[in-house]
């Protein structure tokens, strides 16, 4: 209380700091997590277009080689995620986020020189190591500067950033692959990963200089700016965050029962989103050519992004989650139930906007780890990483949802993504009615404790709050 007193005695006006405090936060951050998220998504997925060139005829793949390697990149992903964000949290992230950039962009331009299955599989692990510590880490990056009724729009922003990654891709690859086929000797779909890969270089060494670190070590800003910055996010906790090592962080972040529904909440969502990995093979199916049919990915991806933005940003004005994340699942089930059941081609080319809905959910599934597993920022850095990797388990074994003998309905895949779907709402409501039961118990306490020691604050509420790693006067976000 002492050094909330100290801070806001040095601002003034609180109101008006924090509001140029925010924007100089934004501008710094947003913008550039955006680019780099596209990039990330990019390098990730321009596999996909690729594939509608000659890529499994150069390099020999046959039957489902073509999905194992969408599958071993997740493998990667999924290994280096828990450990990157613990390293994170010690080290600065405008240099460790950079760094991995680099890393990311020379495995990407290396796949333009595959030569076959063995080469493939390699080379997309290595991708899929290097590129996971970007996001969990901007997801934690962001948790350190935005208070919970700012996070989810932002998280939604940075998400939609990579769902118009997917439709500049698709755009980006038609002109690449129409225009550089043959150029030097050099097939077109090798020619998207060079270009795409290389591009990432120059943005990491700008990441360098714009990248803000944390709020008590930003050296851009003012010494009134820092303490505003970590007395804001304090308070979202209400108390100021007492550090703790990322082992007692990881333990702390495991033994809480709201980390598991999170986690597979977020598996069933990104099940029932895996097929963007096949995306362009399934507008392909509504009987175009390749030019055409990268130029029809792209507005499916936008209508994607803006639902997502819009969406968390009446969550954030509502304080509101369970609703939010269900809705989207319901109309992505419809479209995945259209697409299953009809060869109509506008029925099919409908039904991909409403398939692309699943990404509503995902600003709001995210926030909630920062409201649900708020302090300490170890616990938070951790849940972060184990939601995202724990989640992508679902790209393994999703990969092969989408065999070519399936097409063009794939109605086993449609099946499995409503019914995982559905499991994505069931956790929403189990955790939903799980921190409802917590709040009610935090008031109850804090009634007793009211009759008994005349505070809101006393022993049982302590206690209890105690065990759950918040303040006495904390409450959850449902």
């Amino acid at each position: 209380m002492k050094i909330q007193e100290e801070v806001l005695g040095a601002i003034g006006d609180r109101a008006v700091a924090e509001k140029k405090l925010l924007r100089k936060i934004d501008l710094r951050l947003m913008p550039m997590m955006m680019l780099i998220y596209v990039l990330n998504y990019l390098d990730r997925n321009n596999i996909a277009a690729a594939r509608l060139g000659t890529l499994e005829k150069d390099t020999d793949l046959v039957g489902t080689q073509y999905n194992t390697i969408i599958s071993i990149f997740f493998v990667g992903y999924i290994l280096t995620q828990i450990p990157t964000n613990m390293i994170l949290k010690k080290t600065r992230p405008s240099l460790f986020l950079p760094f991995v950039m680099c890393c990311w962009a020379t495995v990407s331009a290396s796949c333009g020189a595959s030569q076959n299955y063995q080469s493939w599989i390699a080379l997309r692990f290595l991708l899929g190591f290097v590129e996971a510590p970007f996001f969990p880490g901007a997801l934690f990056l962001f948790s350190c500067w935005y208070t919970k009724k700012e996070l989810a729009a932002r998280i939604s922003i940075l998400y939609a950033a990579g769902q118009m990654a997917g439709a500049f891709g698709g755009l980006l690859a038609s002109a690449i692959m129409s225009g550089m086929d043959g150029k030097a000797g050099i097939a077109a779909w090798r020619w998207l990963f060079i270009i795409e890969g290389t591009a990432t270089i120059p943005c990491a060494f700008a990441a360098m200089f714009i990248l803000p670190d944390y709020p008590a070590t930003t050296k851009w800003l003012t010494t009134e700016e820092r303490n505003l910055a970590i007395l804001r996010v304090a308070e979202e906790a209400s108390d100021e965050d007492n550090e703790i090592g990322v082992v007692a962080g990881l333990k702390m972040a495991f033994l809480d029962p709201a980390l598991y529904f999170i986690w597979i909440m977020q598996l069933g969502l990104n099940t029932a989103s895996a097929f963007t990995n096949f995306f362009p093979t399934i507008v392909q199916s509504l009987g175009y050519g390749r030019t055409q049919t990268l130029l029809l990915t792209a507005p499916p991806y936008v209508f994607a992004a803006t639902l997502g933005i819009c969406n968390s940003m009446h969550s954030d004005k509502a304080k509101e989650r369970w609703l939010h994340i269900l809705w989207p699942q319901v109309f992505c089930s419809v479209g995945f139930i259209i697409s299953a059941s009809t060869l109509n081609v506008g029925a099919r080319y409908m039904a991909t906007f409403m398939m692309m809905s699943v990404y509503g959910s995902f600003g709001c599934i995210l926030s909630w780890v920062a409201s649900s597993l708020p302090r300490p920022s170890s616990k938070r850095a951790v849940a972060y990483a184990v939601v995202n990797a724990g989640s992508n388990f679902a790209a393994i074994y999703a990969s092969y949802f989408y065999p070519k003998t399936d097409g063009p309905r794939y109605v086993k895949a449609n099946i499995l993504n409503v019914t995982f779907s559905g499991l994505c709402i069931l956790m929403a409501t189990l955790l939903r009615f799980f921190l409802r039961y917590r709040n009610k118990k935090l008031d109850r306490l804090a009634e007793e404790d009211v009759a008994e020691e005349n505070t809101t604050r006393g022993t049982k509420t302590t206690a209890y709050s105690s065990s759950l790693q918040c303040h006495p006067d904390y409450r959850y976000a449902l």
